[in-house]
């Protein structure tokens, strides 16, 4: 309406007379046409207090390439109070309750803390009532995010869009073949838990979990050519070694 305006009162176009513009009320055409959501704010505080107090899950599928072990999905785990990282790799979306099972199982064993809520998508890998049994089990809240609404799970969904950006480099660095989607996927989580800072609180995600700063002494870069010994008795005159690319 306002450009109309604008070209009428200046007379940048003819045929248009006596026409006024008033603008005392929303208009509903306009709202229905132009409306967009309002963007979520970013967070400035940390709503969790403890580590394993409230994991964000969503699954990722790069459909048309297997890996190496026949998997074609990939299980993000974000806890959201370090910003520690899982992945886990699936050959099929239903084998998602199992894997979580024996994930949480294993976690809270191991750092001797419960996990109270996860939160996911309402993706059918995740409601399910095989999902559910394995939360009542362990007495776990498991929240939804609202329906087309990806920000509620936003730690997750950002996790993500990090992994596969930096897989996606790292492969095309050495040209390494897509097979090995997992391999650097894995790598790429592995790294990030060690070298990347809480926005919040300062710290690596290891260090917040574990309670020590990490070691990267042995870190390498992935797809480099490396030389694989071969430790088996030899003709004097075979090669010792096979060249490979290194992937972990």
């Amino acid at each position: 309406m306002s450009q109309l305006k604008k070209v009428v009162k200046k007379g940048m176009v003819t045929g248009v007379k006596d026409v006024t513009f008033e603008k005392d009320k929303l208009c509903s055409a306009c709202q229905a046409g132009k409306q967009v959501a309002s963007h979520y704010p970013m967070k400035t505080c940390v709503s969790t207090s403890k580590p394993l107090q409230l994991l964000h899950m969503d699954l990722f599928s790069p459909t048309t390439y297997e890996t190496i072990g026949g998997n074609l999905y990939c299980l993000v785990i974000v806890d959201d109070f370090t910003r520690y990282t899982w992945t886990l790799f699936l050959g099929d979306k239903s084998e998602t309750p199992n894997k979580f099972k024996i994930f949480a199982k294993r976690a809270q064993r191991e750092f001797g803390l419960n996990i109270v809520k996860v939160r996911s998508d309402n993706g059918s890998e995740f409601k399910n009532y095989k999902v559910d049994e394995c939360c009542d089990e362990e007495g776990i809240k498991h929240e939804f995010s609202s329906t087309y609404t990806p920000q509620q799970n936003g730690v997750v969904e950002r996790k993500n869009k990090t992994l596969i950006t930096l897989a996606r480099a790292m492969l095309d660095d050495y040209g390494t073949s897509e097979d090995f989607w997992a391999e650097a996927i894995n790598t790429v989580c592995h790294a990030s838990n060690r070298i990347y800072l809480h926005r919040l609180l300062g710290k690596t995600p290891y260090d917040l979990l574990i309670g020590r700063k990490p070691n990267i002494s042995y870190f390498r870069v992935f797809g480099f050519k490396c030389f694989i010994y071969k430790k088996k008795r030899l003709g004097k005159f075979k090669k010792c070694c096979d060249v490979g690319f290194f992937v972990g």
